[in-house]
């Protein structure tokens, strides 16, 4: 059956006097010799459907004789032969509506009109309709994020932070600390293994486990920790003076960004100090990584619960703390946003002008290319273009462009790790957008010619690498094995746990190559490791190809893990027991040197008064380098640096550093509890021992006490050195 086409109103059928293929004329109606009569009333539109004549000598079947002409139905005794090329009878339907012609073809119009010539079409069975999740596992989550969130107050209140000693923060946390984690850990696992999760109440957990992990710190003390956030804050309170950064200071100065932008946001806000957002900026910022590393797996696993896996391992391996208050911080949201776009709307794979994969082959059967062949497959063959609208992929193009931008006089070395990822993904045909390296390139290159030159031409070892990679190794790595039990146990578990990221993340690229032949992820997660060629940036250098490449090995983890529960039923119950370990053992590896690196209100207010009661251009130093010593006076006050006398070499006894203080004559000295803990933990030294050298600079006549609390002190020379104006020091290393 076919369908001929249609008529319109007023329209006669051909073949004679109204009829056609044998329709007599009585169905047209008769007209007068008056003239023409008006047409029939029909539908708007009708459809014409042609019946096929049976073949001469068949008898005609009997869903064929339902379908026989009218002519032959009104005259059965007819003898007349059929004609060979007798037209086919035509039959005519009622119109189909426009709104609904689409969904409909003429075999449903013919199967509606005639029941017996209906066929059967069988169709994909119905999906069975979901379990109705119980209403008490709903309630689950919700439960463990309000109860976790109300520990929280109780773990600060019954954590004991004068006792901590070299295993850190662990060791001193209360049980309600420890309840805390394992509701926030319990508030994950139970909304993942509901039948359909929701993804705001994922969110929720996802931030409380943060703030029970890296942020338990900003929660039980406190102020800020890490001295190191305290001389950012000096850097901003410099800018923040009159807008220049203060040169030949310290070579941060030379990628000032995020001094400027944060001494905007100070004195645009109006506020005297950024205390609090010292405090909470780790659990913020770690938090938003989270959310780069969860966008990231959506776009490289796919599914539901695979990318807040991941996520969730991110933050169970991210022992690094390089999320306090520093512009690595920063440039990591600027590097996770630009590989989000990447990989996500503007990934792509390289496809000849047929559409067919150059390489790896279109299916596992095709002859496999020889891999020179392969290779210049995918060189030569450009990636095919994002499936997006072009405003999108405009809007896409200037967002990365301008994180690019803002990251060459950010930080360091970010801006080429970046690069790197970029070229790479490049080169093997997964990205559309070349011209975003050259971006980032050009961006770098201005940078480095106008802003940052005079650094990099005084430190060209830190581009081309001093070539001694043993003492890379003996800095970043054998060095931090000191101090006593508990600190040689953190740092041992701190080369551990990126031992076994690296092995899991390479169980997981396996399993991708597997599913989807790519090797893409595990090298981008090794382009961080050509910084190994720049030894002479110190042992930070490990840490930042760490965290360069951890938000890569972690989604390849999480895939592997995902394979793994897939295997056996069963095994979802081991990940959960893992996940609760993992936590407590990040919480001993991130506070284990809390002992040394706390701050306190008082150390806060006795700086603050120090700075204020000292004139400008005096020398300001910490017996040694803890506690907010630098959080004010950069540029202003001269700063313990380079051009000091005694090196920490050789500062092993009391009288080595009451010696080097003697030698060094600072105007004042600063001492704190935290300066105390840190020569008895990481350097062994008898407990008492910066009293002791108080009291011997006391003794000599030269120094007085001016304040005393416990371990806390001010000591001021008796005769203040005459200073005519700031003074400038040696310039100190980079972050």
């Amino acid at each position: 059956m076919t369908t001929t086409g249609t008529r319109h109103p007023g329209e006669r059928p051909p073949g004679g006097a109204g009829a056609r293929g044998g329709v007599p004329a009585r169905d047209v109606p008769a007209t007068g010799g008056a003239g023409p009569s008006p047409a029939p009333r029909r539908p708007p539109e009708v459809e014409t459907a042609v019946m096929r004549a049976p073949a001469p000598g068949r008898a005609p079947s009997a869903s064929s004789a339902s379908s026989a002409s009218p002519r032959s139905a009104e005259h059965p005794q007819s003898s007349e032969p059929p004609r060979r090329n007798a037209e086919p009878a035509t039959v005519v339907m009622p119109g189909i509506p426009p709104a609904e012609r689409p969904r409909s073809t003429v075999g449903d119009v013919v199967s509606s009109r005639f029941p017996e010539a209906r066929v059967a079409r069988p169709g994909p069975p119905a999906p069975p309709p979901a379990p109705p999740v119980p209403l008490r596992r709903r309630w689950y989550s919700p439960v463990l994020v309000l109860l976790a969130l109300a520990l929280l107050p109780v773990a600060a209140a019954t954590t004991d932070l004068d006792a901590l000693d070299g295993w850190g923060l662990a060791k001193v946390l209360g049980p309600a600390a420890w309840a805390a984690l394992a509701c926030a850990v319990g508030a994950c696992i139970a909304e993942l293994w509901s039948p359909r999760p929701r993804v705001p109440m994922l969110a929720t957990a996802t931030g409380m486990l943060v703030l029970c992990s890296t942020g338990l710190p900003s929660v039980v003390e406190p102020v800020a920790r890490f001295t190191t956030s305290y001389v950012i804050v000096g850097f901003v309170d410099a800018i923040a003076g009159d807008g220049v950064p203060a040169l030949d200071v310290d070579a941060r100065f030379f990628w000032p960004a995020f001094f400027a932008q944060w001494a905007w946001f100070r004195d645009a806000a109006g506020a005297g100090d950024l205390d609090v957002v010292l405090r909470w900026f780790p659990p913020v910022v770690v938090l938003v990584w989270t959310i780069g590393v969860y966008a990231l797996a959506r776009s490289m696993l796919g599914g539901t619960r695979a990318p807040w896996v991941a996520a969730w391992l991110f933050v169970g391996l991210n022992w690094i703390e390089q999320d306090y208050f520093s512009p690595q911080a920063i440039g990591i949201v600027l590097l996770l946003t630009v590989l989000t776009f990447a990989l996500g709307p503007l990934a792509t794979r390289r496809t000849d002008a047929a559409g067919v994969p150059g390489w790896p082959p279109p299916h596992p059967g095709a002859p496999r290319l020889p891999l020179l062949r392969r290779w210049m497959v995918a060189l030569m063959t450009p990636p095919n273009r994002p499936t997006l609208p072009p405003r999108q992929l405009l809007l896409i193009y200037f967002c990365a462009a301008l994180c690019l931008i803002a990251l060459a006089p950010e930080h360091q070395l970010t801006p080429f790790a970046i690069i790197g990822q970029l070229t790479l993904l490049t080169v093997v045909g997964r990205f559309r957008g070349r011209g975003l390296v050259f971006v980032a390139v050009l961006a770098l290159t201005v940078y480095f010619i106008v802003g940052a030159r005079d650094f990099w031409t005084g430190q060209i070892g830190l581009l081309l690498g001093s070539g001694d990679g043993g003492n890379a190794l003996q800095t970043g790595i054998a060095d931090r094995l000191a101090g006593d039990t508990g600190q040689v146990a953190v740092k041992l578990l701190r080369i551990a746990v990126p031992g076994l990221t690296w092995l899991l993340a390479i169980s997981g690229a396996w399993v991708y190559w597997r599913r989807r032949r790519d090797l893409v992820p595990i090298f981008l997660a090794a382009v961080p490791m050509a910084f190994a060629a720049v030894q002479s940036y110190g042992g930070e250098l490990f840490l930042r190809i760490v965290l360069y490449g951890l938000p890569v090995l972690t989604i390849l983890g999480a895939d592997a893990l995902r394979t793994y529960a897939r295997r056996k039923p069963g095994r979802e119950k081991k990940l959960a027991v893992g996940m609760l370990v993992l936590f407590p053992v990040l919480v001993l590896i991130r506070g284990g040197n809390e002992a040394y690196m706390i701050v306190t209100p008082e150390d806060i207010t006795m700086t603050r008064a120090a700075f204020a009661e000292t004139p400008p251009g005096s020398k300001i130093v910490p017996l040694d380098d803890t506690g907010p010593y630098a959080m004010q006076g950069i540029g202003t006050y001269e700063r313990e640096g380079d051009a000091v006398t005694c090196k920490d070499s050789a500062k092993k006894t009391p009288d080595d550093y009451a010696r080097c203080i003697l030698d060094d004559e600072p105007d004042v000295l600063l001492v704190y509890t935290s300066t105390e803990k840190q020569g008895v933990v990481l350097d062994n030294l008898p407990p008492g021992w910066s009293r002791q050298v108080v009291d011997q600079l006391a003794a000599t006549g030269e120094y007085r006490v001016r304040y005393q609390n416990g371990f806390n002190a001010v000591v001021v020379k008796t005769t203040p050195t005459v200073v005519s104006g700031p003074a400038a020091a040696a310039p100190g290393g980079g972050n």
